[in-house]
């Protein structure tokens, strides 16, 4: 899993510049989740000053969240033409690569990324993403231990350390790291929809019923269908 956020919205002050005020328009909505409308904004506070990096890098991160990854990337391209020591922007800039399937230069931005911010969590656990896709799990799992390592708080990245150690065939590591990230995410559903996939493998079809059913029930309620779907498609597959 990758993790994205959004800053939250600043707050006007009288000294603010009409660009301004349009990128702290857009940040109200994207908070809000209204993607379009902050886009609509953040491209607004750009016509009035073609030289805002920060309108340029929360418009990348509003394409993105639109399914837009090539004018993600080419607005965090601006952004960092602008101001080439944000961490956060090359972050951001690796997820976007790393979608779209370009492991390696996601790679390059996330090395920068840790390079600028060398506690950054999330490109060490986004880093980790992008090796485990291209089969360095070792790799993989060096970063999400270094990633859990600077916050002890983080759900995503035990989890993913969790699919990883599963991926090696090593069931109870895999399950540690998922009792992990259940502790502090009780509602983290991938959590249990994987723990229960390793119980399974384990031949504890009991506990394994469990999990995916506490999974499905999570994502039935947050209206996530897809993922719904695929756990439904796991408890099926348990019981044959």
């Amino acid at each position: 899993m990758t993790e994205i956020g959004v800053s939250p919205p600043n707050r006007l002050t009288p000294k603010t510049s009409k660009a301004g005020e349009f990128y702290i328009q857009g940040q109200n909505q994207h908070a809000k989740g209204n993607s379009q409308a902050a886009i609509a904004a953040y491209s607004k506070s750009i016509s009035l000053n073609s030289q805002y990096a920060p309108a340029f890098k929360s418009r990348g991160l509003a394409y993105f969240d639109v399914g837009n990854k090539e004018g993600a990337i080419a607005d965090y391209n601006q952004a960092l033409r602008l101001n080439p020591n944000d961490a956060e922007t090359y972050n951001n800039r690796g997820n976007a690569r790393a979608s779209l399937g370009d492991q390696q230069n996601a790679i390059t931005d996330y090395n920068e990324a840790i390079r600028l911010a060398n506690n950054y969590a999330q490109a060490y656990n986004n880093r980790g993403n992008a090796r485990a896709t291209q089969g360095h799990k070792n790799g993989a799992l060096a970063d999400y231990t270094q990633a859990i390592r600077i916050d002890q708080n983080y759900a995503v990245a035990y989890n993913n350390r969790g699919n990883t150690y599963a991926s090696q065939g090593d069931q109870q590591k895999a399950i540690a790291d998922y009792n992990q990230a259940i502790r502090l995410n009780p509602n983290f559903a991938p959590a249990f929809n994987n723990r229960g996939n390793a119980f399974a493998a384990t031949g504890d079809k009991r506990s394994a019923l469990q999990d995916l059913q506490r999974a499905a029930a999570i994502l039935d309620k947050e209206g996530n269908k897809e993922l719904y779907q695929q756990v439904m498609k796991n408890i099926e597959e348990l019981g044959r």
